[in-house]
């Protein structure tokens, strides 16, 4: 079991146990603190949507960054924010037909899509370069579902990517390490199966 099933189970156990599972590591000792972006992001941001909200672990960063703030995930995932972010934001919402038809000067996706199925992320993709001029992107390599990122981006012809940062967790600071960097085209070509951070800019006016 994989995708919105899997999610939708994990939403409806324990609270430590769902921090677990979004951030590995919490229960022996990482913060259930945001990443900040090693990347420079676009500004000013007057509006962003935190997609995959989970528990609003990114809310606290977000609100420094833009001027409204908005959260998506599914159904049961939005209930358990609604009682255990430590941060409120302007709108949470489970409706995805509702959200996909707004706009917004930043998509902040952050170790989501590669829990997402293929299809369906492709689809996420799409939607993402028609509601916003940006994405922001903290993605592993290789999907739950065995696609590679980076192809399904590539693929779909609807960005101009930037450059591709290799970044992994530091034990010291609880934030992001930087690796080392890559063209979108290296880091499409490489056969390690890393965590990278981009900002993808979108071809739709």
């Amino acid at each position: 079991m994989a995708g919105r099933d899997e999610w939708t189970d994990i939403a409806a156990g324990d609270a430590d146990d769902l921090r677990e599972r979004i951030l590995t590591g919490y229960k022996t000792g990482k913060p259930f603190t945001p990443y900040v972006p090693t990347i420079t992001l676009p500004a000013p941001i007057h509006s962003v949507l935190d997609f995959g909200c989970g528990l609003g672990r990114n809310f606290p960063y977000l609100k420094t960054i833009a001027a409204r703030v908005e959260g998506y995930d599914l159904p049961p995932m939005v209930d358990r924010c609604r009682a255990l972010a430590a941060e409120k934001v302007d709108d949470l919402s489970a409706d995805w037909e509702n959200v996909r038809e707004r706009r917004y000067a930043l998509v902040f996706a952050s170790l989501v899509l590669q829990h997402i199925a293929t299809d369906e992320c492709r689809d996420c993709l799409s939607d993402f370069a028609r509601m916003s001029p940006h994405v922001y992107l903290l993605t592993r390599t290789r999907t739950d579902f065995d696609a590679v990122m980076l192809d399904l981006i590539g693929d779909s012809g609807l960005y101009r990517p930037g450059p591709c940062r290799i970044v992994d967790h530091d034990p010291v600071t609880h934030q992001l390490r930087i690796i080392g960097e890559r063209t979108f085209d290296q880091a499409r070509e490489s056969t390690e199966d890393v965590h990278y951070e981009m900002l993808l800019r979108s071809r739709i006016p």
